[in-house]
């Protein structure tokens, strides 16, 4: 027993050694006193890929049309309590990242995340509730799949050393939806998938020298983190509800800041194809010959990319001067022709940008 105690009070002293400051002060610092806190890196504030697309939004809104968020929940049925789990596998707080999206954007945002203080004032009679300020809109969804991929790797060890790769991925889907809160009607909707990585790396190294073993392994794991991953899918939903209803040429140049970036695009949706065609439009205005201009602009002025040209040259028969203001605005439509697609009703207003 003495022989092995050297090697016992080595093998302590290493371990403090590996521990750091931290790990001496635990082994050290008596019950009565406090133990002094890591310091890990600084604070910061949380910003993604598509924020800036977002910003660029906030000139461009009604600030006359007000959002408020309802319940976006998570119904992926993924939790491991047991086994060392820790619950959900994905957010709670989806709700609260969508509000979030929106106050960046700019738009009018009211709060209906927890209406438990409002109500008990307007219970109390502490509140006037004629005072209180109506939704025109509302976005609900879930975060609604989180498939586990099956997974590879390879090992390769020759003599008793040699690497270990492996990798996984997993799908997560989320579907959000802009609901009108006078008629009920979902006027905008977006549904986003993202697969998330992770991988393992290790090297293994075990042989004797003499008669003793000498074993090392070494290695490294990376996944990408799913809730911030969920944000920028929030963020980026976001943006395409927003400009699912408005003019595309109010929110073209603040698209070109999502095309920019290699985190996420959307290319099959509404506000996709009419971008394109608003851009095409403006190519083909500026190859025109000048007989050809004057379809778009009147005689005796300069060149003018207004709305009218611009909305000819993308559905030639979207714009009206006869059409009454309760009409819907054709050029909303992809297709030019119309019909219930941004229209709610002939009160309410069809055009979410200025």
């Amino acid at each position: 027993m003495t022989g092995k105690r050297p090697c016992y009070l080595i093998t302590l002293f290493v371990a403090v050694l590996l521990s750091g400051c931290q790990g001496y002060s635990i082994i050290t610092t008596t019950r009565n006193e406090d133990v002094s806190l890591v310091k890990g890196p600084p604070i910061r504030d949380i910003v993604t890929p598509f924020d800036r697309a977002l910003i660029c939004l906030r000139p461009k809104v009604n600030k006359n049309i007000t959002f408020s968020v309802g319940a976006v929940l998570d119904q992926t049925g993924k939790e491991q309590l047991t086994d060392g789990g820790l619950g959900k596998f994905v957010t709670q707080g989806a709700g609260d990242m969508l509000q979030s999206a929106l106050y960046e954007g700019g738009v009018s945002l009211l709060n209906r995340r927890d209406p438990r203080v409002l109500e008990a004032e307007l219970k109390w009679g502490l509140q006037d509730q004629r005072r209180i300020i109506p939704s025109d809109y509302f976005i609900t969804g879930s975060i609604n799949s989180l498939d586990i991929m099956p997974g590879g790797g390879v090992q390769t060890e020759i003599g008793g050393m040699g690497p270990t790769y492996s990798q996984m991925r997993m799908l997560v889907g989320i579907d959000l939806a802009l609901t009108s809160s006078k008629t009920s009607q979902i006027i905008a909707n977006v549904a986003l998938q993202k697969q998330i990585f992770a991988t393992d790396f290790n090297v293994a190294m075990g042989n004797f020298i003499g008669v003793t073993l000498f074993n090392v392994n070494a290695g490294y794991k990376e996944r990408e983190a799913i809730h911030f991953a969920l944000r920028q899918m929030i963020n980026l939903a976001t943006f395409e509800l927003l400009t699912q209803i408005m003019n595309p040429r109010d929110y073209s140049d603040c698209r070109k800041l999502i095309d920019k970036v290699s985190d996420g695009s959307i290319e099959n949706t509404k506000t996709a194809k009419l971008s394109y065609e608003y851009e095409q439009s403006l190519i083909a205005v500026a190859n025109t010959k000048e007989s050809n201009v004057k379809s778009f602009t009147p005689p005796g002025q300069n060149q003018d990319l207004s709305d009218q040209s611009i909305q000819r040259a993308v559905s030639p028969n979207a714009y009206n001067p006869s059409n009454s203001a309760n009409q819907p605005n054709k050029a909303l439509t992809p297709d030019g022709s119309g019909g219930t697609d941004f229209l709610l009703n002939k009160q309410e207003i069809i055009q979410f940008s200025k």
